[in-house]
């Protein structure tokens, strides 16, 4: 495991190639802010070498959670508003869906990509994300993998 210091020294690394409009390092950002790391959830849209810090992989998982919460609470008004007698599903609450499932569509490359490279980040391969589609015990084990210390070893999947 590395020490604090060198994830400050990658923190100045990284945010300096950001700054300098050049690509962004393999090598997680330990500590990204809200912004960082949806910034890079989206710029590295398709990658799925290197690797990405835990806080990397929460914020965009906040992210998405926030839309879907949006989402339901914006069908569940739609539908409200339409009246106890409107016939189910409403206009407002067919568009919302529509809406929500071309999010959908947009972030479930990014989604998976980051999940690679948060296991990458643990020294895991990222062909363990298929155990999240195990029904009910892959949400579980998701959680675990999405909460997984660091490992130095990890670094080997990073492109020099």
């Amino acid at each position: 495991m590395s020490t604090g210091a060198d994830d400050f020294a990658q923190d100045a690394v990284d945010a300096a190639e950001i700054a300098a409009g050049r690509r962004p390092s393999d090598k997680p950002i330990y500590r990204a802010t809200p912004q960082e790391a949806i910034a890079r959830y989206f710029a590295k849209y398709a990658v799925f070498h290197g690797r990405a810090s835990r806080s990397e992989f929460w914020w965009a998982y906040a992210l998405n959670v926030v839309v879907f919460l949006i989402a339901g609470i914006g069908v569940e008004m739609a539908n409200s508003l339409a009246g106890p007698s409107a016939p189910r599903p409403t206009a407002g609450s067919t568009a919302i869906g529509i809406v929500f499932g071309l999010y959908v569509l947009a972030v479930i490359v990014p989604t998976i990509a980051v999940f690679v490279r948060r296991l990458h980040d643990a020294n895991l391969a990222g062909w363990w994300f298929l155990l999240t589609l195990i029904p009910f015990a892959g949400q579980v084990i998701g959680v675990i993998f999405g909460i997984l210390a660091k490992q130095g070893y990890g670094r080997r999947f990073d492109r020099a």
